[in-house]
């Protein structure tokens, strides 16, 4: 699905802050936000749409490509927010396919970190449920290993940042769209 190169791809774990990151980076470089929960529908595939555990990740991911396909347009450019991993109905780590990415074809990878115990509290008050701490750090620490790979492999540079500072991500997005 080569078409799709006009998409950047911001990952990290819910409550890490991605979407207001997207936001604001949106909104400064003039790309539109797209949210893969969205694309995806996951109201309509899940009863409890608080509830982040993924029954089948494959058909997730293959909504998700649908939902490019249809939304998608040459002449804009996008930031995509989703994940590297997702937590499947037995709270184990799943990654998301090479495939997957293949498909997006993103021009950049992007991550943003921060601190469990505000991930946490942030989710808790959110979604009015509990979180394990430690389930919460593997995850983020799953999502930067993925994302390094994939980076590697798929030759495309990783950029870092964090809720507060995310100037990398924004800068590289500033250079490449310059280059488009």
């Amino acid at each position: 699905m080569s078409t799709l190169s006009n998409i950047a791809f911001i990952g990290g774990i819910h409550g890490v802050g991605k979407s207001t990151v997207c936001q604001d980076i949106c909104h400064q470089l003039k790309m539109k936000h797209l949210s893969a929960s969205e694309l995806l529908k996951w109201k309509d595939i899940n009863v409890d749409e608080l509830n982040k555990k993924v029954i089948d990740v494959h058909l997730t991911q293959n909504r998700l490509i649908l939902g490019l396909k249809e939304t998608v347009q040459k002449e804009n450019s996008y930031l995509l927010d989703g994940h590297y991993c997702l937590l499947n109905q037995e709270n184990e780590i799943v990654k998301i396919s090479f495939d997957t990415f293949r498909e997006i074809n993103p021009f950049s990878l992007n991550i943003i970190m921060g601190e469990i115990s505000l991930i946490r509290k942030r989710l808790e008050s959110r979604d009015n449920k509990i979180y394990e701490y430690d389930l919460l750090e593997r995850l983020q620490n799953e999502e930067l290993l993925h994302a390094k790979n994939l980076s590697k492999t798929l030759g495309i540079t990783l950029n870092i940042g964090t809720q507060n500072d995310y100037s990398e991500i924004l800068n590289s997005l500033r250079k490449s769209l310059v280059y488009k």
